[in-house]
């Protein structure tokens, strides 16, 4: 999969980027006074639109470089979280096409990972600067989330923002806001189920997804979770239990967690959590990926059909 397809810069940046082309006029003989003062306009005027468009590729830049800060950004296309197998698609073809989408893109995530771990080696007789560490990302997650539920329930909206990417905790904190005021949240992990199988890591890969930002790469991860989790109002001044608002929900959840890669060092950042997904089913993955298709035609300019 072609990411450099998918984060190609429009025209427009390019252009930006490299700059207009500076207006030189020749004349064959001394111009009037009032060509002068024509050419002079039209030679400011651009410069003023090149001026325009140096500050809009300034203010894309930062809009952007806030989008991706901490390893914030999109989903990375072609993602694949797989189904229990209990939820697997029925009939032969489905289930073997299933299985097929899922260990290929399994294929395409490794190899992410290893042409990153080599790409840390200084040399083929030195140890990878970076390491995978796979096993360690579960249950970091886990605990992430865990300490973000009950921030979250709580109101902490400093705690939201620490642990969260800013499109996730914008979301957070606005539906804190949008509590009442006289009631109280409280969150309890009662337990955590399936431990034997959760938390699992489903998804894991590294890519430069940022066309402004050279010098870093995000790393994200999928993580299963399956607990028991309790939630509850009060009321504030009284401390009194709401009639009605206890409740008690077994839950898998898939944590999207994510983090900066220096390109430079190759030191990660701190872990932040991008959101919640729902696993991939296959009607989901095929139209994902001819839409991918669809947009790597248009972009190399081929308008012809695509099967």
């Amino acid at each position: 999969m072609s990411f450099s397809a998918i984060a190609q810069r429009p025209a427009a940046l390019r252009q930006s980027v490299l700059g207009a082309t500076r207006v030189q006029c020749r004349y064959n003989s001394m111009p009037s006074k009032g060509k002068i003062l024509r050419e002079m306009q039209k030679a400011a005027y651009k410069d003023t639109k090149k001026t325009d468009t140096q500050s809009m590729s300034a203010i894309q830049k930062k809009a952007n470089d806030d989008y991706f800060k901490g390893g914030g950004g999109p989903l990375f296309p072609g993602t694949f979280v797989s189904l229990p197998f209990s939820r697997y698609p029925s009939g032969a073809s489905n289930l073997f096409n299933y299985s097929w989408y899922r260990l290929r893109q399994f294929g395409f995530e490794y190899l992410s990972l290893l042409q990153w771990k080599l790409k840390s080696m200084p040399d083929w007789t030195t140890r990878p600067k970076w390491k995978i560490a796979r096993s360690k990302i579960a249950p970091t997650a886990k605990n992430m989330y865990i300490e973000m539920l009950g921030a979250f329930a709580a109101g902490d909206k400093a705690a939201v923002n620490q642990l969260c990417l800013g499109q996730f905790g914008k979301k957070l904190i606005a539906a804190i806001d949008r509590r009442n005021p006289a009631e109280r949240v409280t969150f309890e992990l009662v337990k955590l189920n399936s431990t034997w199988a959760y938390p699992r890591v489903m998804a894991h890969q590294v890519h430069n997804v940022n066309p402004h930002d050279k010098d870093h790469s995000t790393e994200q991860a999928v993580v299963a979770i399956a607990s028991t989790q309790k939630v509850a109002k009060y009321k504030k001044a009284t401390g009194e239990l709401i009639p009605g608002s206890t409740k008690v929900q077994d839950k898998i959840e898939y944590v999207v967690v994510s983090r900066q890669i220096s390109e430079k060092t190759f030191q990660a950042g701190q872990w932040r959590i991008w959101g919640t997904i729902s696993p991939t089913t296959l009607e989901a993955f095929q139209e994902e990926q001819d839409w991918i298709t669809r947009e790597q035609a248009k972009r190399a300019g081929w308008e012809g059909p695509l099967k």
